[in-house]
């Protein structure tokens, strides 16, 4: 059997937060899909700042430096 594929809507894919206009998490946010290796299932929905600026912070100087160049070249 294939990967499942869930639209979980206006969710953020990583902490499941509410993105939805007035939800204070809409502004900055961009469609997002993410792979659920556990339970095979496909996760589609959004990310939002915060967790993107979470991810950003994890990372090395170097790691940092790419993500952001690889950003701007879009």
């Amino acid at each position: 059997m294939g990967t499942l594929y869930l639209d979980i809507g206006n969710q953020c894919v990583h902490c499941r937060q509410d993105t939805s206009f007035g939800s204070g998490r809409f502004v900055n946010r961009y469609p997002a899909e993410i792979l659920d290796e556990e339970n095979d299932i496909t996760l589609d929905g959004y990310c939002c700042d915060i967790c993107e600026q979470e991810y950003i912070n994890s990372l090395d100087k170097e790691e940092k430096s790419r993500y952001l160049e690889e950003e701007r070249e879009g």
